[in-house]
C-alpha cells in the first residue's frame, strides 16, 4: 500500500537489471534550506557523467591520453612560465580539445579554477619573500617585488595549465578506463589498487554527506546559521565513524562480488594511429613550450 507523502515529497522509482523495480521518497528541500539550491540525486553522477559523452576524444585508448597529459603537465612546470600571449595560445588549444570532445566549456574551465585559492595562498607568498616580508604598499609593490609578483603568475598559471590537463583527461575517460591504462602502463597494481579504492570510497563518502545534508534540512529547517555549524562539527565526527564502518561493508561487499584487485571495464581499446598521433601532438606542442 502506498502511503501518502508530505508536501515536497516526489516518487522516484529505480528499476534494476533483474526487473526488480523499488521506489522512494525524495525530499526537496530547497525551501528548507536555500543553501541547498536545486534539488540533487546521489546516485546521479555529475561532472563524471561527461566521461560518457561520445566523442573523438573519448574513443581514444587511455593510455595515449595519460601519456599525453603526462607529457604536457611535465613541459608546464618545469620550463620558464608563458606569457600571456603563450597561455592563451595554449587555452585556445584546449578550448577547441573541448570542442571535438563536446564537453561543457563553462564547467570544465570553472573545474579547473578550483586549484587557483590553493595555488593563490602559496603564490602570494612570493612578493612577500621577494620583499623581505614587508606588508606596507611600498614593499608589495616596489621594484624590489618585480620578480615576486612574476613568480606568482609562474605559480599560478603552471597550476592552471596542469589542472586543467587532468580536468581535460578525466573528463574524457571514464575511471575504470583510466585505471586500466594505468595498469596497461606498468604502473604497480598496488598503486592502482589504492586509487581505485580511493575513488569507490570518495563516491560512498559523497553520498553520505548527501543524505546527511538533506537530514538537517529535514529534520531541523529552522536553525540558524552559527547554530547549523556547530550541528555540521557534530555531524563531522558522527561521519568519520560511519564512514569507517561504511568501509568496511563496501570492502566486504567487493570482495563477496569477486573483486580482485581490478575495476571492470566496459571495453579495451587499442593504441592504434589515432593515439599516437595524440602522443606526437603532445610532444611537439611540450617541445614548442619548452624552446619558444
Amino acid at each position: 500500500m502506498s502511503m501518502p507523502h508530505a508536501e515536497g515529497m516526489h516518487e522516484h522509482e529505480h528499476q534494476h537489471a533483474d526487473g526488480t523495480v523499488h521506489e522512494h521518497a525524495h525530499h526537496h528541500a530547497q525551501d528548507a534550506d536555500p543553501a541547498l539550491g536545486t534539488h540533487e540525486h546521489p546516485h546521479v553522477t555529475g561532472f563524471e557523467g561527461l566521461a560518457s559523452i561520445a566523442s573523438p576524444l573519448s574513443a581514444l585508448d587511455a593510455r595515449a591520453k595519460l601519456l599525453g597529459g603526462l607529457v604536457l603537465i611535465l613541459a608546464f612546470v618545469t620550463t620558464q612560465p608563458l606569457r600571456p600571449v603563450e597561455l592563451g595560445l595554449v587555452a585556445a588549444l584546449y578550448l577547441a580539445l573541448m570542442l571535438i570532445g563536446a564537453l561543457p566549456i563553462g564547467r570544465v574551465f570553472a573545474r579547473s579554477a578550483l586549484v587557483l585559492p590553493f595555488a593563490g595562498t602559496i603564490a602570494l607568498m612570493a612578493p612577500l619573500q621577494a620583499s623581505w616580508g614587508s606588508l606596507n604598499v611600498g614593499g608589495l609593490l616596489g621594484p624590489q617585488a618585480t620578480v615576486g609578483w612574476v613568480a606568482a603568475y609562474a605559480i599560478l598559471s603552471k597550476a592552471w595549465l596542469s589542472t586543467l590537463t587532468v580536468v581535460l583527461v578525466s573528463a574524457t575517460t571514464p575511471v575504470p578506463e583510466l585505471l586500466d591504462g594505468l595498469r596497461r602502463l606498468k604502473v604497480p597494481d598496488v598503486m592502482v589498487m589504492l586509487l581505485a579504492f580511493i575513488y569507490r570510497y570518495a563516491g560512498v563518502i559523497g553520498a553520505q554527506l548527501h543524505s546527511m545534508r538533506v537530514a538537517v534540512a529535514s529534520r531541523a529547517p529552522g536553525l540558524g546559521r552559527i547554530a547549523l555549524v556547530r550541528l555540521y562539527g557534530n555531524l563531522a565526527g558522527a561521519m568519520v565513524v560511519r564512514a569507517y564502518e561504511r568501509g568496511e561493508r563496501v570492502h566486504a561487499a567487493m570482495l563477496a562480488r569477486g573483486f580482485d584487485g581490478t575495476l571492470p571495464t566496459g571495453r579495451t581499446a587499442r593504441f592504434g594511429a589515432a593515439e599516437t598521433l595524440v602522443v606526437v601532438c603532445a610532444l611537439l606542442t611540450a617541445g614548442a613550450v619548452a624552446l619558444y
